[in-house]
């Protein structure tokens, strides 16, 4: 995995959690808000969250059903979808308003897709993914399986550390390497 995508996704589902502990001056108790999408663009990137409600409750966390997150840089699209019964929460520490963690659940698809290809370069499918932001890490949880065009990674759990850019695989590791094959021009 590439350090700068994973570090661009959560720079912008920081930036969603920001702005909506913006409206948290206007929300006084629990607050529900159906079929939302928002959006955001800057010079580098755009994305659009969607989700059929999202929900803020007395300790200002947001529960999101069925989510959907679009991030589009300059080179790849990252698209990260959830089944029907999908689920997002994010955890805000009360005194600095910040992300303690993320987390995502129900049949999670992740898609990066190379902009001028229009392909696919990466797959990530898990029944859970979790951000947490001491650790800067995403852990990929329930029969997580990493594709990267034929190489494939899975395990019982994949952490992947987005300072070190590192990935480590517990429990029933399997790994499938092939070799790039060359073209002769």
């Amino acid at each position: 995995m590439r350090k700068v995508n994973l570090s661009i996704l959560i720079l912008i589902l920081f930036t969603f959690t920001n702005c909506k502990t913006k409206k948290e001056s206007i929300i006084s108790n629990e607050e529900k808000f159906n079929e939302f999408s928002f959006r955001q663009f800057s010079k580098n990137y755009s994305f659009t969250i969607k989700g059929e409600t999202a929900e803020i409750n007395k300790n200002k966390d947001t529960q999101i059903s069925s989510p959907s997150l679009s991030l589009k840089t300059k080179s790849e699209i990252i698209e990260i979808k959830t089944g029907k019964s999908g689920k997002g929460e994010i955890k805000i520490e009360q005194e600095t308003r910040k992300i303690k963690e993320i987390i995502i659940s129900g049949d999670v698809l992740i898609l990066y897709k190379d902009l001028n290809q229009g392909n696919i370069t990466m797959e990530i499918t898990c029944g859970r993914a979790t951000y947490i932001d001491d650790r800067k890490e995403m852990i990929f949880e329930e029969k997580p399986v990493i594709k990267r065009g034929k190489n494939k990674f899975s395990g019982e759990k994949i952490i992947y550390n987005i300072e070190n850019n590192t990935i480590e695989i517990k429990g029933n590791v399997n790994v499938e390497i092939y070799p790039e094959e060359k073209t002769i021009k």
